[in-house]
């Protein structure tokens, strides 16, 4: 069963790949756009990174009540820093994610297919942290609706 989830996943993650070339990231202009983070390593630091990128940007912006958060969507190795066990290990990236989160400049969705082929529950997750059913068709989906790399 596994085998088939774990098949069924690469085909579909071919698919939306082949859909969407990937494009180097744009540079943020928070005014006329919704963005969404370009992750391409699967680690844990470049999501870092990204959320101190994303809390500058923020910094330099009057009112962030009127713009969308960035969307991180978690299907990789990457999601494995959010799980409970690991909250020591990347205490600083869990601390940044949750203070963005609070102050609506990040949205960090994990994928459930993921989840599953990795025998991780969502009560291992932060509360912070929402999940998709499938993390390749959401950034699909999004990009669909005009959300841009971040």
């Amino acid at each position: 069963m596994s085998r088939l989830l774990v098949s069924v996943f690469l085909v579909l993650f071919s698919f939306a790949i082949a859909a969407e070339p990937l494009q180097s990231p744009a540079e943020p202009d928070l005014a006329n756009s919704r963005y969404l983070a370009l992750i391409k390593n699967n680690s844990a630091s470049e999501v870092e990174m990204l959320f101190e990128r994303a809390s500058l940007l923020a910094d330099s912006v009057n009112d962030l009540s009127s713009y969308e958060p960035i969307v991180f969507v978690l299907h990789g190795e990457e999601a494995h820093a959010f799980r409970s066990h690991n909250m020591e290990r990347y205490k600083s990236l869990l601390e940044l994610a949750e203070r963005l989160e609070q102050r609506n400049i990040i949205d960090i969705r994990v994928c459930e297919t993921w989840m599953r082929i990795n025998g991780v529950d969502r009560s291992e997750l932060p509360v912070f942290v929402d999940t998709v059913p499938l993390g390749p068709s959401e950034e699909l989906r999004l990009r669909n609706q005009g959300y841009l790399y971040f």
